[in-house]
């Protein structure tokens, strides 16, 4: 609890707030407990003025700054994110769900698994390199 100075009748005192609920205040002065009802004076209502309402124009344009080729086997980056490490080399065999490389986004760590099983063709990401949601990093094949 907070002490405040407070002055009653020009007179100073160290009084605590113990309790403030709604309209009601307890206030120790002196170690007295002291209870105040708090009254409100009347306010005047503002009146809200709404504007007419308009629907908002969204429009949704996809861009890419080049074109994604991917085969049944890509391994895409779910989001942007930073690659700490890539977990396979070219020429290894994975199955599917087993973990390819750890991604980071937004300070988490998350393990991309391999969607199909098969060879590790082509591995288009690097360590420490910065990807773009949908961007392939590995490629699986047979």
């Amino acid at each position: 609890m907070k002490t405040y100075k407070m002055s009653i009748n020009g007179e100073k005192y160290d009084a605590r707030i113990k309790k403030y609920k709604s309209d009601q205040v307890i206030v120790e002065i002196n170690g007295i407990d002291y209870e105040i009802n708090l009254e409100h004076a009347e306010r005047r209502k503002k009146e809200i003025v709404r504007s007419e309402k308009t629907q908002p124009v969204l429009e949704v344009v996809k861009t890419s700054s080049k074109p994604v080729v991917t085969t049944a086997g890509s391994v895409l980056a779910p989001i942007p994110g930073l690659v700490l490490r890539i977990l396979v080399n070219e020429g290894d065999s994975v199955n599917a769900g087993d973990p390819v490389l750890i991604l980071e986004a937004m300070k988490m760590e998350s393990e991309i698994a391999s969607t199909t099983s098969g060879i590790i063709k082509k591995i288009s990401a690097k360590e420490g390199a910065s990807v773009q949601e949908g961007e392939v990093l590995i490629e699986v094949g047979a």
